[in-house]
C-alpha cells in the first residue's frame, strides 16, 4: 500500500480534527514563520545566500502548516502543500502567485523584496488566524 494511502487512512481515523492539535500547530508554526523571516533578514545583511534561501523555505513551509491547521486538514506531504493550501476556504489571497514572486526575487538576488513579501504573507496569515473563518 502506498504511503499516501496509509497516511490518508490514519487521518480519517482521527476525524474530526482535534482542536487541541489545531491550536498547538497554529501557535507553533505561526511563531516559526516570523522567526524564519527575521533570521533570513539577518542573513541578508551578511549576504549569506544559502541561509537566506533556507529561511525563506522554512517560513513558507510553516505558512503551509498554519493554513492546513486553520482549515482542519492534515498535512500529509510538503510537496504541493502551498498550492493545495491556496485553494482552502481560509487562505492567504493569491498565495501561489506570491510564493512564486518570493522565489523569483531570491533568484534575482532581490532579497529585501523577498522578505518584504514574506512579511506581508505572515501578517495576512496572522489576521486570518485572528478572524478564524472556520470556527
Amino acid at each position: 500500500m502506498p504511503a499516501t494511502t496509509r497516511s490518508r487512512r490514519r487521518a480519517r481515523s482521527v476525524e474530526p480534527y482535534p482542536d487541541p492539535l489545531r491550536q498547538a500547530l497554529i501557535r507553533r508554526f505561526q511563531w516559526e514563520v516570523l522567526f524564519s523571516i527575521e533570521n533570513g533578514e539577518t542573513a541578508v545583511a551578511r549576504g549569506d545566500q544559502t541561509h537566506i534561501a533556507g529561511c525563506a523555505y522554512r517560513a513558507l513551509c510553516c505558512v503551509g502548516q498554519v493554513l492546513f491547521a486553520l482549515n482542519r486538514r492534515y498535512l500529509v506531504n510538503e510537496k504541493g502543500a502551498l498550492e493545495e493550501a491556496a485553494r482552502f476556504l481560509a487562505a492567504v489571497p493569491r498565495l501561489t502567485e506570491r510564493v512564486s514572486k518570493v522565489w523569483q526575487a531570491i533568484g534575482g538576488r532581490d532579497f529585501r523584496y523577498a522578505f518584504y513579501e514574506l512579511r506581508s504573507i505572515e501578517r495576512e496569515l496572522k489576521a486570518l488566524d485572528a478572524s478564524d473563518p472556520l470556527s
